[in-house]
């Protein structure tokens, strides 16, 4: 997945539209080689690799204070690929196009292609035409955020075990001083959630729902694994059968 989503952002993303950090939160097997060779082969610009797994809300923090060079920054997470161009613009131009026009929003996510435990969110905005819908606490799924905001409140600096949190203390944070969150109504990102050699969630399935921050729960778009011919749309096809070839 991974890797799937760093090259599906070096092909539907303009060169100069943006500048891709990843940290590796102590990852095993071969992971960090197969980030290594990507960095070598330009589609990573700066590689962070650390021993010891921080977290989700202190890899946020380490990114937001040694990487961030830019007024916005975007977190993304690792299982969200970035749509394809529209209309001349990518991904990223039409999210920092929201924030010009949304000034009092701090935190703009793409839209999901499912969430799972709020009903359908977008229901009315798409009735209504709407740009962006409120939420509490859009997740990193392509989530472009205010940098001098977010340091104001104080980033993610909190001791926090585990995983799945960080977008409701930041959020929650950037809420404690007046300021919104949302999410898009027309950028869509696809969740990514692997094939049935993992669980409902792309995770190994030795790991308890603890572990991976998600609960057990039962949803349609949780039990058959990613669809090729979706995932295609996003990335094209070489992507898609690449990826299916590796965890099919």
């Amino acid at each position: 997945m991974t890797e799937l989503v760093i090259k599906a952002i070096k092909r539907n993303t303009k060169p100069e539209s943006y500048r891709l950090v990843v940290l590796d939160n102590a990852s095993d097997g071969d992971t960090p080689q197969m980030l290594q060779d990507l960095h070598d082969q330009g589609l990573i610009d700066e590689l962070l690799l650390i021993k010891t797994n921080l977290g989700l809300e202190a890899a946020r923090n380490i990114l937001l204070n040694n990487a961030t060079q830019s007024d916005y920054f975007i977190c993304v997470d690792n299982d969200c690929l970035p749509p394809p161009m529209k209309d001349g613009q990518d991904w990223v131009e039409r999210l920092y196009a929201l924030t010009q026009k949304y000034e009092d929003y701090a935190a703009i996510s793409a839209r999901t292609q499912i969430m799972i435990g709020t009903g359908n969110i977008f229901e009315e905005a798409d009735k209504a035409g709407d740009d962006i819908v409120d939420f509490s606490h859009p997740g990193g799924s392509l989530r472009i955020m205010d940098t001098k905001l977010v340091y104001h409140v104080g980033g993610w600096e909190r001791a926090s075990p585990g995983r799945g949190q960080e977008e409701k203390y930041i959020c929650g944070r950037l809420h404690e001083f007046g300021f919104k969150t949302a999410f898009a109504v027309n950028i869509r990102t696809l969740h990514l959630f692997g094939l049935p050699d993992t669980d409902r969630w792309g995770y190994s399935k030795d790991m308890k729902p603890e572990e991976s921050g998600h609960s057990d729960i039962s949803h349609p778009a949780l039990t058959q694994g990613d669809d090729l011919k979706e995932v295609a749309k996003y990335c094209g096809k070489e992507l898609a059968d690449d990826y299916g070839h590796h965890i099919g």
